[in-house]
């Protein structure tokens, strides 16, 4: 999503006008689900999805058309069986798309674009304002606890509830869309050793904030992990004096020893960190196990852990470890965005 934004922000520097194509509304069996997005230029799709096949297809001809109307839309699709092979997948449903056409000369777009990169960058939290049932006006705002209200949106908006999952205000007959951008919850990788540096970049691409922590200075350079947004030296004895662990938090623990991680598993089970995962082998597991219930854990306590941490590929080499983690990373994920819709 950050990418999408950045790209936007791109074609303004290039006096370009973008359209923002997000799937508002799905029934059924649908490539992609509500919120899923893409940009669009003057020569086609920059950035995104919202499915491939025959609806993207059909998506990307509409938001050309946008451009040159200069006005935003909204597009319903219903997956017939024609579509459906078209699609060339065993899928059907409706799908409604939203074309919210951005100009590079308004200014609000430029700034609503900048904000949503610098919360990105913060892992600070920020709700996207469209306004769906007024085609033409190209009515697009944003609202964060920091920057207020921004863009060309009601002022009444200020009263509604912003929460965890996407939902619907009606101000005066005008009806907005408003979405939460970021899942808030930092990765937290123990240890700066080779499966981390090739875990981090992994993660980055897949929008996870991340940090980095060791007790030795030389792997906490830029040049070690040039995409951590930060990168911290902790005394592994004490976690809770550098940083706070809250409930939306995955802590990865992978450091050069054993006595290391289990120093750090201790510390972070009494932390409400909503994931935990230990790298080693089955022989390390189960030693862990053992010490963690000689100093009073109970199973119930332990079974918060992931050991070994990852999906189970049969990954060997630190990439192939990294695809793992990053794999179990994306699944606890979804679970928690599934929880958070209900």
């Amino acid at each position: 999503m950050k990418e999408l934004f950045l790209q936007a922000n791109e074609a303004i520097k290039r006096k370009e006008d973008t359209v923002i194509v997000t799937v508002s509304a799905s029934l059924g069996s649908t490539p992609r689900g509500v919120g899923a997005r893409m940009l669009v230029g003057k020569s086609g799709r920059i950035v995104g999805t919202v499915g491939g096949g025959a609806v993207e297809f059909r998506g990307e001809k509409i938001a050309k058309q946008v451009l040159k109307d200069h006005k935003s839309r909204a597009e319903k699709f219903i997956l017939a069986p024609n579509d459906v092979v078209d699609l060339g997948m065993i899928c059907g449903g409706n799908v409604e798309l939203f074309f919210q056409y951005l100009s590079w000369k308004e200014p609000n777009v430029q700034i609503i674009c900048k904000e949503i990169i610098k919360h990105y960058e913060n892992n600070q939290q920020c709700w996207l304002l469209t306004e769906l049932n007024a085609e033409g006006t190209n009515c697009f705002g944003l609202y964060s606890f920091e920057t207020g209200l921004i863009g060309n949106v009601s002022a009444n908006l200020k009263k509604t509830q912003f929460g965890a999952r996407v939902s619907q205000a009606n101000v005066n007959g005008h009806i907005y869309s408003i979405e939460p951008l970021l899942q808030i919850g930092k990765v937290f990788v123990f240890g700066g050793g080779h499966v981390a540096q090739a875990l981090v970049p992994v993660l980055k691409t897949l929008d996870f904030y991340c940090v980095v922590l060791d007790d030795r200075k030389k792997f906490l350079t830029e040049a070690v992990f040039p995409d951590a947004d930060q990168r911290i030296v902790i005394d592994f004895s004490n976690v809770t004096a550098s940083i706070e662990i809250t409930e939306a938090d995955y802590a990865i623990i992978m450091t050069r020893g054993h006595q290391l991680d289990f120093l750090l598993v201790k510390q972070l089970l009494e932390t409400s960190a909503y994931y935990i995962g230990v790298m080693g082998s089955s022989q390390k597991i189960a030693t862990q196990i053992e010490k963690l219930k000689k100093c009073g854990f109970s199973m119930e306590e332990i079974d918060r852990i992931n050991m070994p941490i990852g999906l189970k590929i049969n990954a060997e080499t630190p990439a192939e470890l990294a695809i793992s983690v990053a794999g179990e990373l994306i699944r606890k994920r979804a679970i928690s965005r599934e929880n958070l819709s209900k």
